[in-house]
């Protein structure tokens, strides 16, 4: 990781190491202090987060909502460089009008690409341009358009998440609210479109002019022969020239109002190809003495922590066996040995010498035959009782049945099935009834042959008279 001239990088490339959290991820060092109210950060590579504060409180977020919107256009219009919106002259009411609202100078009636509507939304946060994707996407129904919206973020697993806004310039009084857990949810499935990396990593982007184009922003006829007008993008942490620049920042948007404090979500990625999106909610709204967002701070503070002092690391691999099974009815082998059916990965602190522990769900035994990549049960590792992960596994190898053996194991299982089981008592107490039943009847015609002995002899002592 390069080490930077700033004060702050310099004091964070020597602190100590992480102290593993009670819950999610690390706790931050004593050195680190941050002016969030809410925070998330997430590792994409492994699904795994690292860092979180209060991550799952609703408050307000400000023109975050506009990744939702984001989201939406991107996945509704499969054109958007030739999709022409128009930014209804209904729309310019309120808010929207307010000389502070954030804005592309997207004019009344104005039709713009559905492209630079998302240039607009995503670099300076254009409110106009919001409520017009929303208006377009919902046929001109705005409460159908945060239906849709809601709908969308249940589906992505947000739980603590209500939208009322297409821009965000209603707070959480107003019905529109999210947690920073949740904005990392859609801030992950936005990074998931190419087109979206591209947007929110653009410094600076040509907005064409239009018939109904009035604009006030700088020209350079000379630099742009189409006389288009440039829009920035808020998100200084892209800018070289900037004090809370970072080169692994690579996007995504910024997010204010008094209300909401500033907001930022961020994607990075590091010198080791490693990835991350990072939520802060609710840093002051005032900028710190430097003159740059608390946002921003917060953000270089926490990704310069976990660069300096975290990798990812290999904990599965689909080439290795990592246990293995006995085998019945083979004569190749007793043992059958299992692979994970996919890789693995963990981030953990870098000279951390915690030991992964493994729980195998696997069956005591298979049968043949078996065939390379049957599945085998599962495996699920933990690290001090968080869990890293669940695969599962798959059998390394072919192996055979033998013919013999199969039908030995299968006599044996037949005598010793249930059903065999209770034929042979039924058998038994039959045959103990019977005898018991023929020896009473023996018995019996013996007594009876007895009796029968007894009374003959004496019918023939009757015969003869006593002598007189």
């Amino acid at each position: 990781m390069k080490k930077f001239c700033c004060i702050v990088l310099l004091t964070l490339c020597v602190i100590g190491l992480p102290v593993r959290a009670a819950a999610q991820g690390y706790d931050l060092p004593a050195e680190i202090s941050i002016t969030a109210a809410e925070a998330y950060f997430i590792n994409l590579d492994t699904g795994l987060v690292v860092y979180e504060k209060d991550a799952d409180t609703p408050r307000s977020i400000a023109s975050l909502t506009k990744l939702m919107t984001a989201l939406l256009l991107m996945e509704n219009v499969e054109d958007l460089e030739n999709t022409m919106i128009t930014a209804e002259r209904s729309l310019y009411v309120g808010s929207i009008i307010d000389p502070s609202s954030s804005n592309a100078d997207i004019r009344p009636g104005e039709s713009v690409s559905a492209l630079n509507m998302l240039y607009a939304m995503m670099l300076p946060s254009a409110n106009e341009a919001a409520e017009a994707v929303g208006y377009y996407l919902s046929g001109g129904n705005m409460q159908n358009f945060y239906a849709l919206m809601n709908q969308r973020a249940k589906d992505l697993g947000c739980t603590n998440t209500q939208f009322a806004s297409a821009n965000g310039l209603v707070d959480q009084e107003g019905g529109n609210w999210s947690t920073a857990h949740d904005v990392a949810l859609i801030a992950q499935e936005c990074w998931k479109h190419e087109i979206f990396r591209t947007v929110c990593g653009t410094r600076m982007h040509w907005m064409p002019m239009t018939d109904n184009s009035a604009h006030n922003y700088p020209q350079f006829p000379e630099q742009n022969p189409n006389a288009a007008y440039y829009i920035q993008n808020t998100n200084l942490m892209l800018s070289p020239n900037a004090g809370v620049y970072r080169p692994y920042i690579k996007g995504v948007k910024t997010g204010s109002t008094f209300a909401a404090g500033r907001n930022f979500v961020s994607a990075a990625v590091n010198e080791r190809g490693e990835s991350f999106i990072g939520v802060v909610l609710g840093c002051p709204y005032d900028p710190a003495e430097d003159g740059y967002a608390y946002s921003f701070h917060d953000t270089a503070a926490i990704y310069d922590w976990i660069f300096s002092g975290f990798s990812v690391r290999p904990t599965l691999d689909t080439t290795t066996p990592i246990t293995e099974v006995r085998v019945e009815w083979s004569s190749e082998s007793d043992r059958l040995q299992l692979v994970p059916a996919s890789d693995l990965k963990t981030i953990l602190p870098n000279d951390s010498d915690d030991a992964l522990t493994t729980t195998f769900d696997v069956p005591e035994a298979v049968y043949a035959p078996v065939k390379a990549g049957d599945s085998v049960g599962s495996v699920t590792l933990t690290l001090e009782g968080r869990e890293i992960g669940t695969v599962e596994l798959l059998a390394a190898e072919d192996i055979e049945r033998n013919t013999f053996l199969f039908l030995v194991g299968k006599t044996g299982e037949f005598l010793g099935g249930t059903y065999v089981k209770v034929v042979i008592v039924l058998t038994a107490i039959f045959f103990m009834g019977y005898t018991i039943i023929a020896v009473r009847m023996e018995r019996a015609r013996k007594a009876q042959l007895r009796r029968q002995k007894r009374r003959a002899s004496q019918e023939r002592f009757d015969d003869f008279p006593p002598q007189q």
